[in-house]
């Protein structure tokens, strides 16, 4: 029992103790406080003694410091300097300019503007070495034996890399101007408009180019008409937003890549898009739908349309082109389907779509069976497809007799049994990786030219055969492909 209760004082008493010594503190805390407010407060740096005096050697390891008003722009520092942080500009007045560039403490004249010296103290190691060449000592480390010219600064940290980098020359761009320094300042102009627009990272912008007519404004009796809006003409550019209707953000990803790389060689629209097309086989993600994107970006863009306002007010269509287009028809694309809100209506209504496109037969016929088998003919999807319906049983009474006849006359002069191309896909079944992408590059070319299957596979026998990359596999391939199966 008196152990417990000796437990109690003595808790007491150290709980007293410990509250005695806060209460000191608290009460002298302005002497006792051990709280230093960095970096507006720093802890002095104490005597050394490293057994001789300091004015007896010239090395201490600070901030380098420049005395402009002494620089004769020699390079001497910027030429010994082993890190290359230092660099300088100077301008060399004319003869006859009469400018005064000033004299040195050591009375010597100065025949040079220094319009940049800067020291990048982030890459500096200090060495030194850039004192000792200075034939005006102009250039030295802070404190220490230099402390008469310059306190130490042995804190010079910062939040940013621009904080670390001193600019010391102080001529204005008057001073450089009546030295004759006008190029220099058109270059450094320039170079600070170019890394400012490259902190703006805007990328490839594509250039906008104007109409080729501009719609007029028409007065009416009764009141002032407006201006007649004119549609935007399709460029003709690839960009690299083009690549976004690719849903897989892994194919998008390398479409993008292939379609950089190749835009930095230069290359003209049809490679872009054979390498974009190469890459995603190779990566294997070549799909059908992938495959019907990149038709569309290599397809032509149409011809501008433009309205005019004729003096009696009313609209009339007129074309830039020779031959008035189609108006109110649009061709039935994939792209299409995307309207349709239920995701598995959409994807049988594409599938449909694909398997008619491979097969020749009518697609919009296709997808209406497809969906009505499937029991996903909603009134939204059948008023699409009685559109396409619709806009391909009238026919235009702009169409040109004569392009119509001539079109009527290729059709008749075309094979019979002729199939129509295969796609791309179907050659993913060459296991050899070079062989396979030259075919692809082969049947894209033909592709591009409108060339019939049998024409395209006779290039792909002769280009591989020449290439010495046409073995039985191979050939295997193309006779199936000839042949329809």
């Amino acid at each position: 029992m008196s152990e417990y209760f000796s437990n109690i004082v003595y808790g007491v008493k150290s709980f007293l103790t410990g509250m005695k010594l806060t209460l000191n503190h608290f009460n002298n805390k302005k002497e006792r406080v051990a709280t230093l407010q960095y970096p507006h407060e720093k802890w002095p740096i104490p005597e050394r003694n490293i057994g001789f005096d300091h004015s007896e050697y010239n090395l201490i390891r600070s901030r380098l410091h420049v005395d402009i008003d002494d620089c004769i722009a020699c390079m001497q520092c910027e030429k010994f300097c082993p890190v290359d942080c230092i660099k300088i500009d100077f301008i060399k007045p004319p003869k006859d300019s009469g400018v005064d560039c000033g004299i040195t403490s050591n009375d010597t004249q100065k025949k040079m503007i220094v319009s940049r010296f800067t020291i990048d103290m982030s890459e500096c190691m200090y060495c030194n070495l850039c004192v000792f060449p200075c034939p005006e000592e102009c250039i030295y480390m802070v404190g220490g034996p230099n402390a008469e010219k310059h306190e130490i600064d042995y804190e010079f940290s910062q939040y940013k890399r621009d904080g670390m980098i001193f600019e010391f020359a102080d001529a204005t761009d008057d001073m450089i101007r009546d030295a004759g320094g006008d190029k220099w300042l058109e270059k450094r102009d320039a170079k600070l408009k170019m890394n400012s627009e490259g902190v703006e990272l805007m990328g490839i912008v594509p250039e906008v180019t104007p109409a080729p007519g501009a719609a007029t404004a028409v007065e009416t009796k009764t009141e002032t008409a407006k201006p007649a809006a004119t549609i935007k003409p399709a460029s003709g550019e690839l960009e690299i937003k083009s690549f976004n209707d690719i849903a897989d953000k892994m194919c998008r990803g390398i479409a993008k890549k292939a379609f950089m790389a190749a835009k930095r060689s230069d290359k003209d629209t049809t490679a872009i898009l054979a390498d974009v097309a190469q890459a995603l086989s190779d990566s294997g993600k070549m799909t059908e739908e992938i495959q019907s994107i990149l038709d569309g970006l290599s397809a032509p863009a149409s011809a501008a349309v433009a309205p005019a306002v004729e003096a009696g007010g009313v609209v009339k269509a007129e074309s830039f082109s020779e031959a008035p287009p189609i108006a109110d028809e649009k061709e039935f694309d994939i792209k299409d389907l995307n309207v349709i809100e239920d995701k598995m209506a959409r994807g049988t209504a594409k599938k449909a779509f694909l398997a008619a496109k491979r097969s020749g037969e009518n697609k919009v016929e296709a997808v209406h069976k497809a969906l009505s088998d499937a029991g996903k003919l909603d009134s939204a999807a059948e008023e699409l497809l009685n559109s396409f319906t619709s806009a391909a049983s009238e026919p235009s009474g702009s169409v040109d007799a004569e392009k119509l006849a001539k079109s009527t006359a290729e059709a008749a002069a075309e094979p019979a049994g002729d199939l129509p191309l295969f796609e791309i896909a179907e050659l993913n079944g060459i296991d050899d990786k070079m062989t396979r992408g030259m075919a692809k590059k082969i049947f894209m070319a033909g592709k591009r030219a409108d060339k019939s299957r049998a024409e395209v596979i006779a290039d792909l026998r002769a280009g591989l055969t020449e290439a010495g990359k046409l073995d039985d596999a191979t050939a295997a391939i193309l006779n199936n492909l000839e042949s329809g199966n």
